[in-house]
Parts: structure tokens; C-alpha cells; sequence
């Protein structure tokens, strides 16, 4: 009886040392599948703008593939860059508030002088931009004055193109804006001189649009009857 009892002892020792690794390598193979199963949190507008989160304080490091510009408000925390936006040419301005990053501000280099063009700058843009956020949610175009064909030197006037196209990519926004304004006829000898019109395309968070600053003073404007 005692050899069987012995082989019986040694027969349990073996189960359990082999259910003890049993239980080991099931739980090394569960926590392997757990971590290798986790997708990354993706790192977009819901977050941030290209890898810069939402309300990261003013001072910190901004990774970019713009160039990093000096800023000649020196009170200002705003951080300024620049470079190349798939083919466009711009300037980038990254935003703070009291709450920390709230806004990036991209302004596009236009043909100043070509209103068609500023257009079609814009359009090009909206299309690109619907294509990754879906149509925008809002839009608004206008335009009012002379047309390209005009030539009157001696009366020279302002042709007016105010487009603007919003999208929500919740929590933050996106909106494009055009404001081109072009005097016409194109001449070596304008009424005015520089530059008028704009492209810009902004993402902000509403979430982080605090501000500690007071809201100004309305200024009290005098009656006609005390000034004249």
C-alpha cells in the first residue's frame, strides 16, 4: 500500500505545480492580448491641434514643422510660426488664454490683387476641408462691385468678396474665412495702396475661451447738444 500511496502524493504534487503554471501562463497570455488589443486614443480636434492638446499652459514647448517667428507684441503670449500648409504659404498663430490653448489662426498668402483667384483659394479650401469634416454647417458668400472687365482708371473702385464656411468637429470648431477686397482696375497708380484682403482658417475650442481680463468700460459718448 505504501508504493501506491507514495505515487499517489507525487501524482498531486505534479498536478498542482502543472495547474500552477497552467494558471501563470493564462494570465501572462490574457495581460499580452489586453495590451496588444488597445487601440491608441487618436490625437485630434478632440484633443488638440496636430498633437497640441487643448488647454496646455502658454509657456510650453510647441513640436511643429513651422518655423517658429518672434513675436514683436511682447506682451503677448500668442506663439508665432510659419511655413508651408500642403501648397499654400502661411503664418500660424497659436492662441492663449487664461485657460490655456484655445485657438490656432492660420492666414493664407493671396494674390492681393485678384479677387478671382482669393476665391477659388477659398473654394479649393472648403472642398478639402468637407472632405475630412463633412459639408460645413454653416455658410455664408457675398460679393458686390465692379467686375474684373472694369477700367475706368479715374474712378477707380473696390471689388468686395465676403465668404465665410463653419463646421463642428466636437469639441472644437473650424471656420473659413475670406475678405477679399480689390481695387479696380489693376494699376500701376491706385488711389490706395496695400493689402486688403484676407484668408484665414481657424480651430478653437469654446471650451477654453476664459478670459480673467474685465470687459472694458463703454466710453460715454457726449450728446450732439453738449458738443455743438
Amino acid at each position: 500500500m505504501r508504493p501506491i500511496l507514495f505515487i499517489i502524493i507525487i501524482s498531486s504534487i505534479c498536478l498542482s505545480q502543472e495547474l500552477d503554471t497552467l494558471i501563470d501562463t493564462t494570465n501572462l497570455d490574457s495581460s499580452l492580448l489586453t495590451e496588444s488589443t488597445i487601440d491608441p486614443v487618436p490625437f485630434g480636434l478632440e484633443t488638440g491641434y496636430k498633437g497640441f492638446a487643448w488647454g496646455t499652459a502658454s509657456g510650453t514647448d510647441i513640436i511643429s514643422s513651422f518655423a517658429p517667428l518672434s513675436n514683436v507684441d511682447s506682451s503677448s503670449v500668442n506663439r508665432l510660426f510659419a511655413g508651408k500648409l500642403g501648397t499654400d504659404s502661411v503664418m500660424v498663430t497659436y492662441a492663449f488664454a487664461d485657460s490655456g490653448f484655445w485657438k490656432v489662426e492660420i492666414d493664407f498668402v493671396v494674390k492681393q490683387d485678384d479677387l478671382d483667384s482669393q476665391i477659388s483659394d477659398f473654394r479649393r479650401l472648403e472642398k478639402n476641408i468637407s472632405a475630412v469634416y463633412g459639408p460645413p454647417k454653416n455658410i455664408n458668400q457675398k460679393e458686390s462691385g465692379v467686375s474684373a472687365s472694369y477700367s475706368n482708371n479715374l474712378d477707380q473702385r473696390f471689388s468686395r468678396a465676403i465668404y465665410r464656411s463653419i463646421w463642428t468637429a466636437t469639441p472644437a470648431v473650424i471656420e473659413l474665412y475670406l475678405n477679399g477686397v480689390v481695387l479696380l482696375p489693376a494699376t500701376e497708380l491706385p488711389v490706395f495702396s496695400g493689402n486688403f484682403s484676407i484668408l484665414k482658417l481657424v480651430y478653437y475650442n469654446p471650451d477654453f475661451m476664459h478670459s480673467s481680463q474685465p470687459t472694458p468700460v463703454l466710453e460715454k459718448i457726449p450728446s450732439i447738444f453738449d458738443i455743438y
